[in-house]
């Protein structure tokens, strides 16, 4: 299905997933509307986590969690929201390694599971196609290049790493726009933490993008870069829990929450 249908309604596109009608891509759909990357662990983990989160709000935009372990639903997000069930396509880590890729979690959720949501680029993203800035080199069905920088990230409990980050190609007066936009917006990952020379946060060939595909620079614009909510999945690599779930790349939780509550009032 192509993301640019005209479902325009969130819950109708969950009920789709739900049901299994749709397993593909959550990109390109119903923009204005926040989308989630979905971080699921074993409560033993999960106060360390929450608090990785909170110490580090840029790179990991925590927009909600489990009211309690076991618990499935995310109702500041959606009254409907199902998380075993309303993803595409979710993966399922077991000590580190990827054991099984999956539409449903109904077969093996457990009672000790939390569940954690953090806001994509794509809201940001939002505001920027919203004031002129889009990109025509980014293919809208993959996301963007990210590279592991050494930016380090502030530790809590067994959590701890260095932050991944997105690249945008800007010249330098869209970059100023940019960061206005990211300045007067709340949108997650707003405001770039690096722009110019790439090795100076220890990324040494920018095509060779840790996740996602390169982008083509033109000679008028410079590299610039955020952080990801990829950091998070970074810093739980490092310790591989007994059991970890989140979405697959580009398959995101697609929310109620407008994109424009984000805004500064």
């Amino acid at each position: 299905m192509d993301p640019s249908a005209s479902l325009t309604a969130p819950h109708a596109i969950r009920k789709m997933i739900r049901e299994g009608d749709y397993s593909g891509p959550t990109i390109g759909f119903v923009p204005g509307f926040t989308q989630c990357n979905i971080i699921i662990l074993p409560k033993e983990y999960a106060y360390d986590f929450l608090q990785f989160c909170h110490l580090n709000p840029d790179a990991c935009s925590l927009m909600a969690y489990s009211h309690s372990p076991g618990a499935y639903t995310l109702e500041s997000l959606g009254k409907d929201i199902d998380i075993r069930t309303d993803i595409p396509r979710y993966r399922v880590f077991k000590n580190g390694q990827l054991i099984e890729d999956v539409h449903d979690l109904s077969p093996i959720w457990q009672a000790d599971l939390v569940t954690f949501a953090l806001a994509s680029y794509l809201s940001y993203d939002y505001a920027l196609n919203c004031a002129g800035l889009k990109s025509s080199a980014i293919n809208p069905l993959h996301g963007l290049p990210l590279y592991i920088s050494t930016l380090p990230c502030k530790s809590a409990g067994i959590f701890s790493g260095f932050n991944v980050v997105s690249m945008r190609p800007f010249t330098p007066s869209d970059l100023v726009k940019a960061i206005q936009i990211g300045a007067l917006n709340r949108s997650p990952h707003g405001l770039p933490v690096h722009f110019g020379e790439p090795k100076d946060i220890g990324i040494y060939d920018l095509n060779k993008p840790v996740f996602g595909e390169p982008i083509d620079i033109n000679k008028k614009c410079m590299p610039v870069f955020w952080t990801s909510n990829m950091t998070a999945q970074l810093a739980i690599t490092k310790i591989a829990p007994k059991l970890c779930i989140i979405n697959s790349p580009e398959h995101l939780l697609v929310t109620d929450q407008q994109d424009v509550s984000l805004a500064i009032k």
